[in-house]
């Protein structure tokens, strides 16, 4: 009897508010968020977070993107089919996102076998839900930097820069550039946070 009084309080902490509250931490506290990634339904939170956030981005990118591609003399028609495209991979932002959550957790336990370590897809599945949030921070910021701009014109427009090559000087080989493009200051958190976890 008294085993059970010990394990409640253990499991009232695993509560969904808890998750909520907690998938905060895989932004700054690595120790606290390798806590969380052994808990079996704590990646429905950051999906959750994630799917909303993704879905009013995309509805508020739609006017902008369709205006940049209408300024690229498209006609009518073309237009109604890419606003409806982008209506449908609005709406379809939850399973694209849980679907590439289970690709990146997939590779992480490939890797993880082929070197020897025991570990279990559920808590990477957790783990990349979790760093997602980072990503998501990175789109907010881009929509950020978009709509500051005002008026986009271009499609290379709607892709601000947040990477390494904005130090780069003008003239450099754009190879290098379109590589350190890449790894935009999020995505180098993504990285940290993913390997300190």
């Amino acid at each position: 009897m008294s085993t059970l009084a010990a394990e409640d309080p253990a499991r009232e902490r695993e509560s969904f508010a808890d998750d909520v509250a907690g998938m905060f931490s895989f932004l700054i506290s690595p120790s606290s968020a390798a806590r969380r990634v052994f808990r079996k339904w704590f990646w429905v939170a950051p999906l959750v977070l994630f799917s909303i956030v993704s879905v009013i981005a995309a509805y508020s990118m739609i006017p902008i993107t369709l205006r940049v591609i209408g300024s690229m003399g498209m006609s009518d028609q073309q237009l109604v089919i890419a606003s409806r495209m982008q209506h449908v991979v609005m709406w379809f932002a939850p399973v694209s996102a849980a679907a590439i959550y289970a690709v990146e957790a997939l590779i992480l336990y490939s890797v993880a076998s082929v070197s020897g370590v025991n570990a279990r897809f559920g808590a990477l599945f957790n783990l990349i839900a979790g760093c997602s949030l980072i990503q998501m921070l990175a789109a907010i910021a881009g929509l950020i930097i978009i709509r500051a701009k005002g008026e986009v014109s271009s499609m290379a427009e709607l892709r601000p820069a947040l990477g390494i090559d904005i130090f780069l000087p003008a003239g450099i080989n754009r190879f290098l550039v379109a590589f350190l493009g890449y790894f935009s200051i999020f995505e180098l958190w993504w990285i940290v946070m993913l390997v300190l976890i």
